[in-house]
């Protein structure tokens, strides 16, 4: 529309110019009239630029987000991290679980790669003659760009040996030995192993070298991973420490990749969204891979699904692959295939097996490999979309655990499995659970046997650690620590926190850790923290009058020795829940990931936590108790064990002392009442 604007003014403006030189004979006005044109056009592009929307800079949001976390911390410094307690098998989780078909994958492959040779594999050889294959390796150029290069026939059982690229595409012919046939039988496939690469030589580290596998899935929750892979979890559970208390910092998988990978947050680096520029790629120096290289180690990045790449999507990707091995060209190509039309039942899979089982034996290869060794697999396919999809895989991470086992892997390798964050677009994200599960990914850690024997309180530590507040930025620190480069890690400190921000996890981190000395903003902290029930909600009263029910009905066995209680006084109501950042959301605009936005009405969950301190008459009992409630049932649950009596209750409960001594701060003998003849007072409500 301004186009068209400036084009009318354009024209009429040439039109006096060319009258102004028929008229005046001089180009002195035709001059004047050509700059007020300029002037106007000029005014009116700056105009239509302060109307449009400009995205707001990561270094804007940087500052945002530290002072928002400034402020919080002057409120939340010390207090800690007590964690919802959510059954992972609830009625509400288990509601969203369906078992899919297995994936099946059609076809035989022909070829197979095996480090950096690839070969037809014997069975072809021993049923099909005559047999020619052309190999066209996929070279990576950037995140963008790939080319697929000049064919190079080979014949036969030889083997084709991979020179410029790890990734091939590859197609055969052959006819069959077992039947005649003037017609061949052809195959095309896309295949993937290892070329050689130089490895510098290696600078001097701390006492011992380590390789480090990191295995992730996508969307994978710490109770999603229970319900969906429970043979690999049950593994974990023997072999690795669990986090429990492991919560996300962002919003995505950016935000946990990031932090893993570079030890940064998003806004703490170069703005390479492709909203902001694209001129300008993800900076892969200041990623782990780069540190590692000058350190002699071969590194692996394997993504699959390069659609939705957690470095391109939202970003320009990189300038050059950030690691030795990269398979965003590969899955490029090779997804053209079925993304095209053309086998859209194999969308799971690469060629003829399972996709994320491509992705472990690709994995279970590299670690094979000469010299120390750092992969980072990220495994999208089975668990972004439909999560339920993920348990294809569960029978075949054991089984691939379990190899690297048997390979002795385990003494010199550290293996992290773990999620980027819960589910986020399917349905469970709507509930209360679903909510707090998204903020609870998955973080499973094997430290090397080795490291355990050199540091013998490493062990410790982390066991001690997984019930306490840990983050993606303790990940990166814990991997530096691990490697003998513990020098190299962050020392940020949120403003006002005396913690970093990211510490390792292979030392006790303190228990009053919050989430703002953690550098998580409220929208993203799972933490609960009791908050006041106002006077006037219609749970204050309803919550203290069940409680007192229940103390009173505690005495109930022996009525006939203790009379009934009464509630007289309230104190107050507590209400233990997340905060309410995290529960409304709804996303609007960018800033909304980092800060959240608070527009929906919260969903309410299952069971609501309280506490609730009363006073009971006769006597004056006082007693503070945590009631767990269930809205949709309007009932409670109370145990004994959750009551406290907070005053001395002396010789009012001597009628039952010898026989019922369990009922001592519940029960007021009836002798005591018509003896000391009570006169209760009025129900009295203290918002306190």
């Amino acid at each position: 529309m301004v186009l068209d604007v400036l084009r009318i003014i354009f024209n009429k403006f040439w039109k006096v110019l060319v009258c102004s030189k028929r008229l005046y004979g001089t180009q002195r006005l035709a001059f004047g009239l050509l700059v007020g044109f300029s002037m106007c056009a000029t005014t009116i592009l700056f105009l239509f630029n302060q109307d449009r929307p400009r995205p707001i800079g990561l270094n804007d949001t940087k500052v945002l987000v530290q002072s928002r976390l400034k402020e919080i911390i002057l409120l939340e410094k010390g207090t800690g991290c007590e964690m919802p307690e959510l059954d992972p098998f609830s009625a509400e989780a288990m509601r969203f679980i369906v078992d899919l078909p297995k994936i099946k994958c059609e076809g035989f492959d022909w070829v197979k790669c095996v480090k950096s040779q690839c070969f037809v594999v014997t069975e072809i050889l021993e049923t099909m003659k005559d047999i020619s294959c052309t190999y066209r390796e996929i070279i990576y150029v950037n995140d963008k760009l790939y080319l697929i290069d000049n064919p190079v026939k080979v014949r036969g059982g030889n083997a084709y040996n991979l020179n410029r690229s790890d990734h091939v595409k590859v197609s055969c012919s052959g006819m069959d030995k077992t039947r005649p046939s003037i017609v061949s039988t052809r195959w095309y496939g896309y295949k993937a192993g290892f070329r050689p690469v130089a490895v510098r030589k290696k600078r001097p580290m701390g006492l011992d070298n380590y390789n480090v596998l990191v295995l992730g899935f996508d969307s994978a929750s710490h109770n999603g991973f229970m319900r969906k892979m429970p043979n690999s979890f049950k593994y974990l559970s023997e072999k690795a420490v669990i986090l429990n208390r492991y919560n996300i910092v962002g919003d995505g998988t950016p935000a946990a990749l990031y932090p893993i990978l570079t030890g940064r947050a998003e806004e703490e680096h170069p703005d390479a969204r492709k909203k902001a520029t694209e001129q300008r790629y993800v900076e892969d120096r200041l990623f782990i891979f780069h540190q590692l290289k000058g350190y002699g180690y071969r590194t692996a990045f394997f993504e699959d699904m390069p659609w939705i790449g957690t470095f391109q999507y939202r970003f320009n990707g990189f300038r050059k692959q950030p690691a030795d091995h990269y398979l965003r060209a590969f899955f490029l190509e090779e997804k053209k295939y079925w993304m095209d039309g053309l086998n859209k039942q194999n969308q799971h899979c690469v060629g003829a097996i399972p996709q994320y089982k491509f992705m472990l034996d690709l994995t279970d290869q590299f670690l094979q490999l000469d010299g120390k060794k750092f992969c980072f697999t990220f495994i999208v396919d089975v668990g972004h979309d439909n999560f339920n999809l993920i348990s294809n895989a569960d029978e075949d991470l054991v089984a691939f655990l379990e190899t690297l086992d048997q390979r002795k892997a385990f003494e010199d390798t550290l293996v992290i499995i773990m999620g980027d964050h819960g589910s986020r677009f399917e349905g469970i994200r709507e509930t209360y659970q679903g909510k707090l599960e998204e903020r609870l990914p998955l973080m499973a850690i094997m430290l090397p046997d080795r490291l355990k024997a050199l540091r013998p309180g490493v062990e410790e530590a982390l066991a001690r650690n997984r019930d306490v507040l840990t983050t993606p930025f303790d990940i990166h620190t814990t991997l530096l620590d691990v490697l003998g480069l513990k020098k190299r890690s962050s020392k940020h400190k949120i403003p006002g926190s005396d913690l970093r921000r990211a510490l390792s996890l292979l030392e006790p981190i303190p228990e009053s850790r919050s989430c703002a000395e953690a550098g998580i903003m409220p929208h993203w902290c799972a933490c609960t923290k009791w908050f006041n029930v106002s006077i006037s909600d219609p749970m204050y009263n309803h919550i203290a009058t069940l409680l007192a029910e229940f103390i009173d009905g505690i005495s109930k066995e022996q009525r006939a020795k203790c009379v009934t209680r009464q509630l007289v006084q309230v104190d107050w109501v507590l209400h233990r829940s997340v905060n309410s950042q995290l529960l409304k959301y709804g996303y609007k605009n960018e800033m909304d990931t980092f800060l959240g936005n608070p527009r929906k009405v919260a969903p309410r969950p299952e069971k609501e936590y309280y506490q609730a301190k009363i006073v009971l008459s006769p006597g004056r009992g006082v007693f503070e108790g945590t009631v767990t409630y269930y809205p949709q049932a309007d009932s409670i649950l109370i145990s004994e064990k959750d009551i406290s009596r907070v005053n001395a209750y002396g010789d009012e409960s001597s009628c039952v002392t010898e026989t019922h001594p369990h009922l001592n701060k519940y029960c007021y003998c009836s002798e005591i009442f018509v003896t000391r003849s009570p006169n209760p007072p009025m129900f009295i409500s203290d918002a306190r």
